[in-house]
């Protein structure tokens, strides 16, 4: 259930220097792209702000574009235009594949890359009315003191949900941000933070009071890695990822299905996107069912779904495994008799 939002001034910015004098003059406003999570959070009372800067009119934003060798990926640039754009399509498939799976079409017509870069971290216990939350005594992330899903501890275990977060983290993206301060330019794996409170970390990655992120820059070096992104949520035509699995491999030349390199990342199981430690000793060996193994154990080492969804935990964890064969499979296909043939005998 929700309710009416508390009241705030729309503020409607038409420069980024408009909009960062803005929310230097208003602390604590929040800065509204897509809409698509962060207006349902503002009926939930998770956010109350009493400015909002709304960053349409903004050029700065917009645009996909190469500069040199990165493709520069505005803010406000939508889930669907990622998923179609030719050149995105052509040089970096795997990131439109991921875009393509947000959610349902009309949402992907909203929804922003720097929305899903931002996006809060969700959790069956903060995603509520101000009324279920207040039932239940509020929970760490908002206005309490006690994580529900780990009540012994400290720390908030909301996970991050993201669909092109991981593909973002293989391929080695950065991020201009600009705020009162000034700009610059940070790794998005230092982005974020380990802990579920902060959906974007905290100095030196995070973002600062007031900060706006502006564009993504993503390195051209990534379209010689061929990359699939597998996702299983709830239902396939709306809902957030339970388990999200990006897996990229460079193949090396004149030998097929070896590999020169690969990288495999998590969303959904964790406070933040993760990339998958302790692949290395899979270089130069071929993607064969022994490096699916591999694969598999050093995902469910990363990944820690607890119960922050509907679902069960020892479920999701047995998802990460699954979704990681099956973005092998869609690698090399060839792999298929020899994993029926150990299912068989499992």
């Amino acid at each position: 259930m929700t309710y009416a939002m508390a009241p705030f001034d729309l503020h409607r910015p038409a420069s980024l220097d408009e909009a960062l004098a803005l929310a230097k003059a208003h602390p604590g406003a929040l800065y509204l792209a897509g809409g698509t999570d962060l207006v349902v959070n503002l009926r939930k009372r998770l956010h109350e702000p009493r400015h909002v800067i709304q960053l349409r009119n903004i050029p700065e934003l917009h645009g996909i574009t190469e500069v040199g060798d990165a493709l520069h990926i505005g803010a406000l640039v939508t889930m669907d235009r990622l998923a179609v754009d030719e050149t995105v399509t052509r040089r970096l498939p795997v990131l439109a594949e991921a875009a393509g799976l947000v959610a349902g079409p009309t949402i992907r017509r909203m929804a922003t890359v720097g929305g899903n870069i931002c996006l809060d971290t969700r959790c069956r216990y903060y995603n509520q009315s101000f009324f279920w939350r207040q039932a239940n005594d509020f929970c760490l992330k908002k206005d309490g003191d006690v994580c529900h899903v780990a009540p012994g501890g400290s720390f908030c275990w909301a996970a991050f949900s993201g669909d092109t977060p991981p593909v973002l983290l293989a391929l080695d993206a950065q991020l201009d941000l600009a705020g009162p301060e000034g700009a610059r330019t940070v790794s998005l794996a230092d982005f974020y933070g380990s802990d579920g409170r902060w959906s974007v970390g905290d100095a030196p990655g995070g973002l600062r009071p007031g900060e706006l992120l502006l564009r993504v820059r993503v390195p051209l070096g990534g379209e010689a890695w061929r990359g699939v992104y597998e996702k299983l949520r709830v239902r396939d035509s709306i809902d957030y990822p339970l388990v999200g699995v990006a897996l990229l491999v460079r193949w090396r030349e004149g030998a097929a299905r070896t590999i020169e390199d690969v990288r495999l990342a998590l969303t959904a199981v964790n406070p933040r996107p993760e990339l998958v430690p302790g692949l290395e000793a899979l270089r130069g060996q071929p993607l064969d069912v022994a490096a699916v193994d591999v694969l598999m154990k050093a995902a469910n080492r990363t990944g820690k779904p607890m119960r922050t969804t509907v679902a069960d935990p020892t479920y999701r964890r047995a998802m990460i495994g699954a979704l990681v064969e099956k973005a092998c499979l869609r690698l090399a296909p060839e792999l298929q008799p020899a994993l029926d043939q150990r299912a068989r005998w499992a």
